[in-house]
């Protein structure tokens, strides 16, 4: 497949998920949300510029280059995790 179709393929997993918005962060530990909920930390993996939105907590990561961290909603955590273009840091 060309990167065109890979990237519709992973917009398409990603909207089962849900897309859109545009928080950045680099962060490298897991924290307590401000709400009291849980966090866990993700790395990216791919090439281009993305952003994901979490199907549970309803809140966007925005990953920019390869190694951007993000903290996600503990919540979010198992439809991330089955991305290709993320990294659970444990």
């Amino acid at each position: 497949m060309c990167c065109g179709k890979n990237r519709a393929a992973a917009r398409a997993a990603a909207m089962s998920a849900g897309t859109a918005g545009a928080s950045h962060a680099r962060f490298t530990h897991a924290a307590p949300a401000h709400d009291g909920t849980s966090v866990i930390v993700f790395e990216y993996v791919g090439a281009t510029p993305t952003t994901i939105r979490g199907p549970a907590s309803g809140r966007s990561y925005r990953f920019n280059a390869p190694g951007d961290r993000a903290q996600v909603d503990a919540r979010d955590r198992p439809a991330l995790a089955s991305l290709s273009t993320l990294r659970w840091v444990r």
